[in-house]
């Protein structure tokens, strides 16, 4: 190959690690943590309904959106129908839906449909959850030299008590994930219709 050529291909590596490492703006070098726990009695029927964005870490598909939820429904006894949805900065409900498969105790894999498959498929950690107010999500993608994670902290209602998120919050905590990224997601003015 010639010198340009490389170069080329250099900077094509480049550009593809980091438009993958935009869509999750926590990025940490070396690989992803092994010592992250989830649900082992994991309850996927339980899991189930709507679940409403307390907080998560920075998420460029999600900038701007506010009233984020997701609906979680059955689909067969290891898929899970996944559609998420956001009011814009514009006051448009924006969705997204995939499918997640059960990998294992408390793992998920999800892949949405349209062009975001093109990113295939992301972990979807439960790490704890008392299926009736809270669930702590954990995601970790392994990128060329680094690793980017996700953290959601999902609840059953938009303004959730005071105990409850200090309760997914002490989750966090436990298994040394950082609770500085969290940012708490905007549910006011939203339709419940």
């Amino acid at each position: 190959m010639q010198k340009q050529q490389l170069i080329c291909v250099y900077l094509s590596l480049i550009v593809l690690v980091s438009a993958k490492m935009v869509a999750s703006q926590v990025v940490n070098v070396g690989s992803c943590p092994s010592n992250i726990e989830t649900v082992q009695d994991f309850d996927a029927e339980a899991y189930l309904g709507v679940w409403y964005e307390y907080s998560k870490y920075p998420f460029v598909f999600e900038a701007g959106g506010r009233c984020i939820q997701a609906e979680y429904g059955a689909l067969t006894n290891d898929t899970i129908s996944v559609l998420n949805s956001q009011l814009s900065s514009l006051n448009e409900i924006s969705s997204i839906s995939g499918i997640a498969k059960i990998v294992g105790p408390g793992k998920l894999s999800v892949r949405f449909y349209g062009v975001a498959s093109l990113a295939g498929s992301a972990d979807y950690w439960i790490l704890d959850t008392d299926y009736d107010n809270y669930a702590v999500v954990y995601s970790c993608r392994k990128q060329l030299f680094a690793h980017s994670v996700n953290v959601w902290i999902l609840t059953r209602e938009r303004d959730p008590s005071e105990d409850i998120v200090k309760e997914a919050l002490a989750v966090l905590v436990s298994q040394g994930v950082s609770l500085n990224p969290l940012t708490v997601t905007n549910q006011s003015g939203c339709s419940d219709a």
